[in-house]
């Protein structure tokens, strides 16, 4: 049996930074509950256990590292059992979590302890009990109104200046003493104020961004990674960063330098994830000479009256249906377009950049639209070569269906004899019509039994659940709406088109999503 321990706490620990502490109190505090209830079960003692930790991940979210490594391990089939503090600890989504304990473990055959719940897959009852889901809908409750509460404390608190964002502005330290005041850092509030200067001085954020990479001038990002900022996540294509006219254009445009605190300008559009959506102005909070700046109003303004003298490039304005999906395949970056009728993508990495292999990234609009017409046709093609086997399968899976509803029936009928059998057991017991001993082991015998029925019973459901005959046929119908079409409808680019990466010599490599329909349809 392979074990899998799972820790999480939502908020980091303020020590987690210091050189003698590696982890949050809390995460340790978990780790040894689950250490010491192992220990006083013999049935794990010959166990190998495995640890799976999410330190800083809200309960919400279920795109944290942690939970979702062990979770590919699971569908592998190498872990037989996870164990957890309580249900919050896997998680505070109540659909999410009754979903994985009540169906998704039983079918892969997975026990789930939560220690503090007193909770165990083995014992049939805890998994669907009215004690279980009721915790589950707490904890998420508990959740949604927490994070409600968290907005409005930080709310509060910026409303009266202080700085309340996880990390300080490019240019900014968060002051030692205090954590909601920033205090500039030398070296990067330089290249701000020479930023600055630059564009008061008629040269465009391009001119900058080219001789802050010429003279190899670090990045906000690797300046920051030297200086040992715990940010693990950054909004960067690739380890490679380099200096871009949109980096120097945000560092222009924040009012920050002048000494104004902003809050609020982007929120959580869901409770637990970290996709952000921007917010109204009127919204935000916005504060004023709560930090030392370093720029006056009057050098803000005229860095301003400049950029405004200088066209905006709108390479990635949703000019058309491929805007945002075409990328470089060297960088990653996404290609911009040149203006004009003969519209052509290519990589402005070499714009900032000298030698590199990305100048050779371009491609023609109508090339591009050729190519990716192509591609489509050819995979409708396959979807529908293959139709007559998609119709027998369709047909061979209605007959299996059937067998399934079958034999589930069968199942709960003979959960219900068991159930009675059960009963029929105590009553002989209290008639003392059984001794104890004998009625002990045939408890035990049924109590098996119908351990063996429920999962069978779960294993039958989940099938059932998972299987919907509409989507391939649904699937290639919608194909045949556009297989012999002439050009590319605009909601089939938005729909069906996931991405395009463009390589030298104009190799493309598409990306669907419906990638997986596809597949499946070849292969049938």
């Amino acid at each position: 049996m392979t074990i899998a321990k799972y820790l999480r706490i939502s908020n980091e620990d303020v020590d987690l930074r210091s050189a003698c502490k590696e982890e949050s109190n809390s995460v340790s505090n978990q780790r040894n509950l689950l250490d010491s209830f192992l220990a006083q079960h013999s049935e794990f003692a010959n166990a190998s256990i495995v640890e799976f930790c999410d330190d800083g991940w809200s309960g919400k979210n279920f795109e944290r590292p942690g939970v979702r490594a062990m979770l590919e391990e699971v569908k592998q089939g190498k872990i037989h059992c996870i164990v957890v503090k309580d249900l919050s600890r896997f998680g505070r989504d109540y659909l999410t979590v009754g979903n994985y304990i009540s169906r998704i473990f039983p079918f892969m055959g997975v026990r789930f302890i939560a220690v503090n719940d007193g909770l165990d897959s083995a014992r049939p009852g805890d998994v669907d009990s009215l004690d279980t889901s009721f915790k589950a809908l707490l904890y998420d409750l508990y959740s949604r109104d927490l994070s409600r509460k968290v907005r409005s404390a930080k709310r509060f608190r910026a409303q009266r200046g202080d700085f309340v964002a996880p990390f300080a502005p490019y240019g900014y330290i968060k002051s030692p003493e205090n954590h909601n005041q920033l205090v500039i850092d030398p070296p990067a509030a330089e290249v701000v104020r020479r930023i600055f200067r630059l564009m008061a001085s008629s040269h465009s954020a391009m001119d900058i961004a080219r001789m802050l990479n010429a003279e190899g001038v670090p990045t906000p990002m690797l300046h920051k990674r030297v200086a040992g900022c715990s940010r693990s996540r950054w909004p960067s294509v690739g380890e490679t960063n380099f200096w871009t006219s949109n980096t120097v254009t945000k560092i222009l445009r924040d009012k920050r330098y002048i000494g104004t605190n902003i809050y609020g300008r982007r929120v959580r559009d869901i409770v637990g994830s970290t996709h952000t959506v921007k917010a109204r102005p009127e919204d935000w909070v916005v504060v004023t000479n709560t930090h030392d700046p370093l720029v006056s109003q009057e050098e803000f303004d005229w860095a301003q009256a400049a950029m405004r003298e200088f066209k905006e490039h709108d390479g990635y304005a949703d000019r058309h249906p491929l805007a945002r999906k075409v990328r470089c395949g060297v960088c990653g970056h996404i290609l911009a377009q040149s203006k004009g009728k003969s519209c052509t993508f290519f990589c402005s990495t070499a714009r900032y950049l000298e030698d590199t292999i990305c100048a050779r990234i371009h491609i023609s609009q109508d090339e591009l639209r050729t190519a990716i017409l192509e591609s489509l046709r050819a995979q409708a093609a396959v979807a529908l070569e293959q139709e007559e086997f998609v119709e027998k399968q369709r047909r061979t899976a209605r007959q299996e269906a059937k067998s399934r509803q079958k034999q589930l029936a069968a199942l709960l009928q003979s959960q219900d004899d068991t159930s009675r059998e059960s009963r029929s057991l105590y009553e002989s017991f209290a008639l003392g019509d059984l001794d104890k001993a004998d009625y002990l082991a045939k408890k035990a015998v049924t109590a098996e039994k119908m351990a063996e029925i429920a999962a069978r019973i779960t294993e039958l459901q989940s099938t059932l659940e998972a299987h919907d005959e509409s989507n391939t046929r649904e699937f290639i119908e919608n194909f045949k709406c556009f297989f012999e079409a002439d050009d590319i409808p605009v909601e089939i680019l938005k729909d069906l088109l996931k991405e395009v990466r463009v390589y030298p010599g104009r190799r493309l490599v598409m990306e669907w999503n419906c990638q997986d329909t596809l597949l499946a349809v070849s292969n049938v």
